[in-house]
């Protein structure tokens, strides 16, 4: 009788492994990043912290001036906020390993750890004030930048040890997601070895060689986002051979997968009486569309309300032209967009234009 019933459960444990699928961990993920509602976004930049009275300020007062932001990206029909958390190879988090964000706080010191800098955790206040709102929030990288002038080079494995021991400390929290931008090796020079940042060099080598260095960071922190059933995603440049030539591969990322959950590209133009920079760009990438990523189309909200350059009119021509790119992204099939950036989401100068996106965000 022992034998028969121990040879059951093991039978019944079988089969439930077996019901698991291989992928299981990929498939928890179920963010507005992962799913079928469509995603309205908006970009935090450290350079909107000043603008938001986030920088030195003491905790009652960043949680205050945190959730009025919040309150308001909601009552705008934001459901996504993307935090920049990694600027400068700093840390907007209670880090053991990086420096405090010089944009947070004034006391930030490369010789000393944000630990131990700041007197609270201002990323634990941006979750909790986000999810309040029913708003997620994404951990926003940039995963080479160390200053202006000098970059991680993407091909050294000491470079790609220390962006995933930053992106290991934010899966810590409950964060939503983990969110690359642009900067891959888009200069050709300034690059340094982890170790060794007072001697800087160029770096010249096929853009196959590039996608493939930068590939393989890629898809280890795709796979790190997934164990801890977070969603992964990039924002490169809003052109196709400008990324490919910068090592951001775009053709695969929106191809193949396992490398990334979205591909948000940068579509910074607008269509005008003469010329349809934006609607180019944005068939370009719904082209190369194949997989089950999802695709958001990042808006330039801080051209809104200007009278835009001479060879991209556009903007002086309607108030409108957030709400009409969002009508034609829908047209294409895209997931929604991500707004750049915070703090002209509440400007006199983006006030009309924000009025009529507001009007097709409800309509959704």
């Amino acid at each position: 009788m022992k034998k028969r019933f121990l040879a059951l459960l093991m039978a019944f444990i079988f089969a439930m492994s077996a019901a698991v699928p291989s992928n299981a961990a990929t498939t928890k993920v179920t963010t507005i990043a992962s799913d079928a509602e469509e995603l309205h976004g908006i970009w935090v930049s450290v350079f909107d912290f000043a603008a938001l009275g986030l920088n030195d300020k003491s905790e009652s007062e960043f949680r205050r001036k945190t959730e009025k932001f919040m309150d308001l990206a909601e009552d705008q029909g934001i459901n996504v906020v993307f935090f920049q958390v990694r600027a400068y190879d700093d840390a907007a988090w209670k880090s053991d390993t990086f420096p405090a964000c010089s944009y947070l706080t004034s006391s930030a010191s490369s010789s000393r750890t944000a630990y131990n800098t700041y007197s609270y955790d201002p990323l634990s206040i941006v979750i909790d004030a986000a999810h309040e709102n029913d708003i997620e929030l994404h951990a926003w990288m940039n995963p080479y930048r160390i200053n202006t002038g000098q970059f991680l080079d993407p091909g050294l494995a000491g470079s790609q040890k220390r962006v995933k021991t930053a992106v290991n400390e934010l899966l810590e929290y409950d964060i939503d997601g983990i969110h690359f931008d642009d900067y891959f090796y888009h200069a050709t020079e300034g690059y340094v070895k982890p170790g060794n940042r007072n001697k800087s060099y160029a770096v010249n080598i096929s853009y196959t060689e590039k996608c493939k260095n930068v590939n393989k960071l890629v898809k280890k922190v795709c796979k790190l986002c997934h164990k801890k059933d977070k969603v992964f995603g990039i924002s490169p440049q809003g052109n196709v051979a400008n990324d490919m030539n910068a090592g951001a591969d775009v053709k695969t990322w929106l191809s193949k997968d396992g490398y990334v959950d979205y591909v948000a590209p940068q579509l910074y133009w607008s269509d005008s009486d003469s010329k349809s920079l934006y609607s180019e760009r944005l068939k370009q990438f719904v082209k190369l569309h194949q997989n089950s990523a999802r695709l958001y189309i990042g808006l330039a909200l801080y051209k809104a309300g200007t009278s835009g350059a001479l060879d991209d009119p556009g903007w002086g021509q309607s108030q409108k032209n957030l709400a009409d790119q969002v009508k034609k992204l829908r047209d294409k099939d895209a997931d929604g967009f991500i707004l750049f950036s915070a703090r002209y989401l509440d400007s006199s100068q983006t006030k009309k234009e924000v009025s009529n996106l507001e009007k097709i965000i409800e309509d959704d």
